[in-house]
């Protein structure tokens, strides 16, 4: 389907200016932009309203001038692009551009060069796990400026036509990111309806390398770590330490380090033990190979590989996988 042209940024010489490049921006009407931007139930013109009613009086959506709208709409894309909206690193659409959002925003137009303000050592501040959350305030409060909306517009559309999509099928990630919006998590029932048939595969993939593992497992571990549905979780704090250890890598590969993704919510540092070329790669998998992960996961420990190959697993079997899987706590 061909996509609308998306207006070159003019210079912003008065109000009406600004009003027209934001008309010209309207992208949005491609079939597959807005279904990334809203719910198959929701009224096709709501974001659009809201964002033309909010530059008719500031010409750039901030923390405190977006509504709620625009903002689960804006969500919605960052999501797709791949962004943590919340501040506790979780991808979450509550309209609301909180700090969480916000780093979101900010670490957009960073990694597309589209601002001098925000720095690398900005969006990887010294932080723990227990103070990440607290410490985000050292993210200033960034703009979602009509340049930064239409590159986001433009890179969620260059995803579809590469294929380089949240779980590598563009109707598999807009499963997954409306059941996120809907807040509406899939029962043992439907886990095993979706997911059986590729776990199945798995378990026979992985035992022709010589590693049994009962199917119970993977769906288990699925059922504790996502409900079955993707949702990735960001952490700063893994993101602060690797810059730290590797001031020059690429920032974007060092981002997906610091996430849990999959349907298993493996930690991206971990792509080479589960056969990944990269993080990056690991969040574009599809859902046969993210079910794959877990399996490889699971056979890279031999303690952990002989528990999971056992037909009846003791309390104690239950808790060395979780310790392995998630830590000692």
């Amino acid at each position: 389907m061909p996509l609308q042209p998306i207006a070159a940024a003019k210079p912003r010489a008065d109000r009406g200016d600004v009003l027209e490049e934001i008309a010209c921006m309207r992208i949005v009407v491609d079939p597959r932009v807005a279904r990334i931007l809203r719910l198959p139930e929701q009224d096709e013109n709501v974001w659009e309203a809201d964002l033309e009613r909010f530059h008719g009086g500031d010409e750039t959506l901030t923390r405190n001038s977006v509504g709620e709208s625009t903002m689960r709409a804006v969500q919605r894309l960052l999501i797709f692009l791949g962004y943590s909206t919340a501040s506790t690193g979780a991808f979450l659409v509550d309209g609301n551009f909180g700090r969480g959002t916000n780093r979101a925003v900010a670490q957009f137009p960073f990694e597309n060069s589209l601002t001098r303000s925000i720095d690398r050592g900005t969006l990887c501040y010294a932080c723990t796990w227990q103070t990440a959350s607290a410490d985000i305030v050292r993210i200033p409060d960034a703009k979602l400026t009509p340049a930064t909306i239409e590159r986001m517009l433009a890179r969620a559309v260059q995803m579809i036509e590469q294929g380089e999509v949240m779980c590598g099928n563009f109707d598999e990630a807009l499963f997954h990111l409306d059941a996120l919006h809907r807040r509406r998590l899939l029962t043992c029932k439907e886990i095993f309806a979706k997911y059986g048939v590729v776990a199945d595969q798995a378990v026979a993939a992985i035992a022709a390398q010589g590693c049994n593992i009962g199917r119970e497992w993977l769906l288990a571990i699925i059922r504790q770590e996502t409900s079955g549905i993707v949702r990735p979780r960001f952490e700063q704090h893994l993101l602060s330490r690797l810059n730290r250890k590797r001031p020059v890598e690429d920032f974007v590969e060092l981002r997906f380090r610091s996430m849990s993704f999959g349907l298993g919510q493996i930690l991206g540092e971990n792509y080479r033990r589960v056969g990944a070329d990269s993080a990056r790669r690991m969040y574009l998998s599809s859902i046969p190979e993210q079910v794959m992960q877990i399996a490889r996961f699971l056979a890279a420990s031999a303690d952990v590989a002989k528990t999971v190959g056992r037909a009846a697993p003791t309390d104690k079997d239950f808790r060395v996988v979780a310790r392995y899987y998630n830590g000692s706590g």
